[in-house]
């Protein structure tokens, strides 16, 4: 298996407008783009060697699950790869649990495939969408 560079962190937000000024101002980040998605927002920043950072704001809902997607601390950690489905079937071959198959999302311009470690952290695989 070849793994990538890291492609983005993202992080679930308590309280947006300290998240937005600690990552811009206190640290410099440049803020990019925001993405709609619905039920929450995504706001990028770009980290160095060409990375992005990736803050979840769900408006203040929780989806009420045992550790709930809109909880505040780290979401997942991801890497980009080349060809999410072949990653994808390697993974299930060796009994690691999926927990999102390989999917397109066009409004991300990414393909992605989420999956648990074995201490139950979310890692992702992505790649970018072809035009």
């Amino acid at each position: 298996m070849k793994i990538g560079n890291i492609d983005h962190v993202a992080i679930n937000c308590r309280d947006l407008d300290k998240s937005l000024d600690f990552y811009g101002r206190v640290l410099g980040l440049k803020k990019l783009q925001t993405v709609d998605c619905g039920d929450f927002d995504i706001l990028y920043f770009a980290l160095p060697g060409g990375g992005r950072l990736e803050l979840f704001d769900y408006r203040g809902r929780n989806r009420n699950l045992e550790r709930a997607e809109s909880d505040s601390g780290l979401r997942h950690l991801a890497f980009q790869v080349e060809d999410v489905a072949a990653h994808e079937a390697l993974l299930r071959s060796e009994g690691v649990e999926i927990t999102l198959s390989t999917c397109d999302l066009p409004n991300l311009g990414a393909r992605v495939l989420l999956f648990l470690d074995p201490n139950g952290v979310t890692i992702e695989f992505c790649e970018k969408l072809v035009d």
